[in-house]
């Protein structure tokens, strides 16, 4: 009988099983009669790397992996990471979407010291709430390199059905000149010099500029070798979509179906049906879809960022005999479901009646004559502090006055998107929103985490050109 690799985890997981595999990856203990303790080892190191098509190139790697093994455990387990750095600069791992105590975020030089090349660091914190999540360096731009990788909490008493379920990992890729961040360092050195940057700022180490991806990958392989999602007449299909793409926004579609949104950035909303998934550096969705068309079909983006190629990713059913899947058509009248179409179910906290603490606002700027990306016209990380006092609900208020959409990202907690157009109790909570050009955005939370927290733009290249400050508790 075959067996899926998924359910080969589960059968040595249920048997009590460590088993090393190459790269180093050793799966999870069984769960400890107390604490329930689920331990996994990522190496960071250099790997060589091809994604199916185009030519081999270096990649900064878990395990030597793209993406990075998959960590799916139970709500309420512990999860244990031992991090150890065989790279030739610092790195940390960041839990991105999970509100996990302060020094166990990630973050160089704000919850922890980079781990250094040959040393290691373990991460350890309690699996809650459950959702999609993701895990990636903070250091530097690592994340561009490759280091990321899938974290799937799953509810302790699993609810809703269905039949198969798949994770999709949308990533962009600079495979020219071996590969990572060799040639924007090349091209913003260049326009550094040409357009002038900060005064006193070599270009040797002005910010790198947004490159042109040539690699637009599904699960670390690029079309027509993305695995394709297998599935019966019939079949229920939950994919959870995650984008851990430094610089890329990610517009979907999938030919044949509709797409039901059930959770944003890991939390439940009401179950909607939308033709079209605008999904950003950062954010995460669980849809499903009902195989009731068969045949062999593309789940595939209308638009990248600067790079070429496609993204797309084969939906066939068993049996199906065409050789070419059908591709979705972007026309007007496709239903378009946005943030304020969606509506909370009610999990966790709710906004308060009574008016926010404190208020910030944060106007976001740069990309006109200037490699510089900045909140309130400051460069991280000489930017102010947002200061909170536990207990407080906070609003923060963007304003984008550029001309590219910025994905905000806030540490360390879950935010309620602000839509004073419903009730109070379905605002949806994110830990991600992108604020599109000339656009106002208002966020909310609780300020229940105590710590300094890093609250930044998740595009790579915007957040390391000064997009960035920290929220920090008194």
């Amino acid at each position: 009988m075959s067996m899926t690799r998924r359910t080969f985890i589960k059968a040595t997981l249920g048997a009590g099983v460590g088993l090393s595999f190459p790269g180093g990856f050793v799966f999870p203990s069984r769960s400890r009669a107390q604490g329930k303790v689920r331990e996994y080892h990522l190496f960071a190191s250099r790997a060589r790397i091809n994604l199916g098509v185009g030519p081999d190139f270096w990649a900064w790697t878990y395990n030597g992996l793209v993406p990075g093994p998959e960590i799916r455990v139970k709500e309420g387990e512990v999860i244990r990471v031992i991090l150890k750095n065989y790279l030739p600069e610092e790195t940390t791992i960041h839990w991105h979407g999970v509100p996990v105590p302060n020094p166990m975020d990630g973050v160089p030089d704000v919850t922890q010291k980079g781990v250094r090349p040959g040393e290691s660091f373990v991460y350890e914190f309690e699996a809650r709430p459950a959702g999609t999540y993701l895990y990636h360096s903070h250091a530097r731009y690592q994340l561009d390199q490759g280091l990321y990788g899938p974290l799937i909490i799953e509810p302790a008493n699993m609810t809703g059905a269905y039949d198969r379920e798949y994770t999709l990992m949308l990533e962009d890729w600079v495979m020219m000149d071996e590969g990572g961040v060799s040639a924007p360092r090349k091209r913003a050195n260049i326009l550094m010099g040409m357009m002038g940057g900060r005064e006193g700022t070599p270009p040797s180490r002005a910010p790198l500029l947004e490159p042109g991806y040539d690699g637009y990958a599904v699960n670390g392989r690029v079309y027509p070798e993305v695995v394709p999602i297998t599935v019966n007449q019939g079949d229920k299909v939950k994919l959870r979509v995650l984008n851990p793409s430094s610089a890329t926004i990610y517009t979907l579609s999938m030919a044949g179906h509709r797409l039901t949104i059930t959770h944003t950035d890991g939390r439940p909303v009401k179950p909607v049906e939308t033709d079209v998934l605008r999904i950003g550096m950062g954010e995460r969705y669980d849809v499903e879809f009902v195989a009731n068309n068969p045949g062999y079909w593309l789940l595939a983006a209308m638009e990248q960022g600067l790079g070429e190629g496609e993204l797309r990713i084969p939906i066939r059913y068993k049996g199906t005999l065409s050789k070419e899947p059908v591709k979705p058509l972007f026309r007007p009248g496709l239903r378009f479901v946005s943030y304020w179409d969606l509506r909370s179910l009610g999990s966790g906290d709710t906004p308060s009646s009574e008016a926010p603490e404190r208020f910030y606002s944060q106007v976001l700027s740069g990309g006109m004559r200037s490699p510089y990306w900045t909140i309130n016209g400051q460069v991280y990380p000489e930017a102010d502090p947002l200061p909170v006092t536990k207990g407080e609900r906070i609003r923060i208020g963007y304003w984008n006055r550029s001309m590219k959409p910025h994905p905000m990202h806030l540490h360390g907690h879950f935010f309620h998107l602000v839509n004073p157009d419903v009730p109070k109790e379905t605002w949806i909570q994110k830990d991600t929103v992108i604020v599109n050009p000339m656009e106002k955005v208002e966020i909310e939370f609780l300020a229940d985490n105590p710590g300094k927290w890093f609250h930044h733009c998740h595009n790579l290249y915007h957040m390391m050109a000064g997009m960035a400050n920290v929220l920090v508790y008194y």
